[in-house]
């Protein structure tokens, strides 16, 4: 009995013969373990696949550190005010490795999901249908599928999923894209999630967060070295804000001659030009862009395409910091050359000007190149774009002070031009920060905003005065 004390102890659990209450218990490592037996922390289950067969609506899923290998797949629903959740006993490392998918939410609602590490599934990591009311926080979603043609798999898959939250998740290093919202999915928040390295490895296709349904919300993310674009916004994406987001560095170079992949100009084919948009917006009619910090990508920074003529009903654009996008890419042998594709910190093509809004934006290029675009014209810098179109009157072009670029630290320094310069009353501007700061007054810097505030920042950050 002491070793069972001290067993617990070490591994921070609740020590076994606890009262149990609403919670299932699920230990792979304790000895007498059975998917028999009753589910309580003296007689827990081996696996979590027993458990969401067993747990109903108010009940807790309380699972002990270890590898755990079945696809988890819920039987039952949980309710609004008492859903059924899935959690790791505090301080205990919980890996779902080697499944299908790491757990699979079909017809079944308001369940959460927290604090998991799902890996090497052969499938999506998670894959969500027809479910409303999921809560799925803080876990890792990582190495879903193989870089292999007909093997490919996203970290997320949310098919027909409604008023849903992802918050705080890691969605790293898989086979599709991270994130993939489809089929009408509607009404949910992809909030503070770091969204990275997602990649096909032989057709340049994944995405960080692809969106292909309407009306959701995604503020607060870090999306970044992915294989293709950051944020990317297609057919059936309409009326999304993207607000808040950190999205840089979607750019690199493939030693593999990936399919729908550009040779560097010095005609390297050893490889190619990986990467692409920051924020893409393409055959969309139309949404929100608010308070992004855009830098580094491989093409154009914010880029509106792909609508019909007559159809668009525009986007507002404000307040984001777009800079030394589509320049400076790698040729594959240490130097660097012009990005292929579209150009600019900002592009909207011709269809998609109709109903579109560009001001208090952010714009700069430390070599030359093409700072935006506004329907079939190309411009050097914003002053030009913004004598012949009247869009970005607020608009800088300057150094955002950045603190340290290279590195994806993308908060601002002192002298900032960003700083207490932005519209707060833009749509969707938050009263706080990509990092959940509360916008401040610098005192340091005369207010030049507008709106309920006149001291927010452009961007993604919030400058903090006393550090």
């Amino acid at each position: 009995m002491l070793a069972a004390g001290v067993l617990a102890l070490g591994l921070g659990l609740a020590p076994l013969g606890a009262a149990d209450g609403a919670q299932i218990y699920v230990f792979v490592r304790k000895t007498g373990c059975s998917d028999t037996g009753s589910g309580t922390s003296s007689l827990p289950y081996c696996t979590i696949v027993k458990a969401a067969k067993a747990a109903t609506a108010g009940q807790i899923v309380v699972v002990y550190a270890g590898t755990y290998t079945g696809e988890v797949f819920p039987w039952h629903s949980g309710t609004k005010t008492a859903p059924i959740t899935f959690r790791p006993v505090t301080g205990n490392a919980v890996v779902v490795s080697g499944a299908r998918h790491g757990f699979t939410i079909s017809n079944q609602s308001w369940i959460t999901v927290s604090g998991f590490t799902i890996q090497n599934t052969t499938s999506n990591g998670v894959y969500v249908y027809n479910a409303t009311g999921l809560t799925l926080t803080g876990n890792t979603v990582q190495t879903s599928g193989r870089r292999v043609s007909g093997s490919a798999a996203y970290g997320m898959y949310l098919n027909a999923m409604t008023s849903s939250v992802l918050k705080g998740n890691k969605v790293l290093n898989n086979s599709a894209s991270g994130i993939f919202v489809t089929n009408g999915s509607t009404a949910n928040q992809i909030v503070g999630n770091e969204v990275a390295g997602n990649a096909y490895g032989y057709v340049r296709n994944a995405v960080g967060i692809d969106l292909r349904a309407p009306g959701n919300l995604v503020s607060g993310n870090r999306v970044h070295h992915n294989e293709d674009s950051g944020i990317q916004m297609f057919p059936g994406g309409d009326r999304n804000k993207i607000i808040d987001n950190v999205v840089y560095a979607n750019k690199g170079f493939s030693t593999a001659a990936l399919t729908n992949c550009s040779h560097p100009a010095t005609g390297n084919t050893a490889g190619c030009i990986t990467g692409d948009h920051g924020i893409d917006s393409s055959g969309v009619t139309g949404g929100w862009i608010i308070g992004n910090t855009v830098y580094g990508n491989a093409t154009s920074g914010i880029n509106l395409e792909g609508i019909a003529a007559g159809v668009s009903s525009g986007y507002r654009i404000v307040n984001n910091i777009s800079v030394e996008n589509a320049v400076n890419c790698p040729d594959g042998a240490g130097g660097y050359v012009k990005c292929p594709r579209n150009a600019g910190n900002i592009r909207v093509d011709k269809n998609s000007v109709l109903g579109t809004s560009l001001d208090y934006d952010v714009l700069n290029l430390s070599v030359a190149g093409t700072m935006i675009v506004w329907g079939s014209t190309s411009y050097s810098s914003l002053a030009a774009m913004q004598e012949d179109s009247g869009q970005d009157l607020h608009g800088l072009q300057a150094d955002p002070l950045f603190t340290n670029a290279p590195g994806g630290v993308l908060t601002l320094r002192a002298g900032s031009p960003a700083i207490d310069s932005a519209d707060s009353s833009a749509p969707g501007q938050a009263a706080t920060d990509a990092a959940s700061r509360t916008r401040v007054d610098d005192p340091a810097t005369t207010n030049r905003g507008a709106g309920v505030r006149t001291y927010d920042d452009r961007g993604a950050y919030e400058f903090q005065p006393n550090g």
